[in-house]
């Protein structure tokens, strides 16, 4: 299964989708390259941490984030901007911010190596989570493995 449909899935369950969102949002993680990194290990394949979250930052920094931050800021309601054109905006920006992270898992599952004996998910997030380099409470990651055990 591609890494895009694998992830699909899985944050598609509730419990998943709250312990990604928790790391997102109280622990600054990038909840692609999290992901990323489970699928890797339940396929098996060979990963380069350090090359992913180069390549994580970088995205994230330049594309993932401020996307993030437009369709944040077109929430709340304002007097000067018609609730219908503001959502439809809002709509637009999230739909752009989805299609960026499906680019982000395509480029992240090409570094990874073909499909082997599955490994630990707890330990690659942890891995990959220090590889990003500001790696959440070791409670946080183990939330989002139990989540997609």
């Amino acid at each position: 299964m591609t890494l895009w449909d694998w992830a699909l899935k899985a944050y598609a369950r509730q419990d998943v989708a709250d312990a990604c969102l928790n790391l997102q949002d109280g622990h600054g993680q990038n909840v692609p390259y999290l992901l990323w990194a489970a699928w890797a290990a339940g396929e098996g394949r060979a990963v380069d941490p350090k090359a992913a979250a180069l390549l994580m930052r970088r995205w994230d920094a330049e594309i993932g984030a401020p996307l993030r931050g437009v369709r944040r800021a077109l929430k709340p309601t304002s007097p000067d901007i018609a609730d219908q054109a503001r959502e439809d905006l809002r709509e637009a920006v999230k739909a752009v911010e989805l299609r960026g992270e499906r680019v982000l898992l395509e480029s992240l599952e090409a570094l990874t190596g073909p499909a082997a004996a599955p490994r630990d998910v707890l330990e690659s997030l942890v891995e990959a989570a220090a590889a990003s380099g500001d790696p959440p409470r070791r409670s946080a990651l183990e939330r989002l493995a139990g989540a997609l055990s």
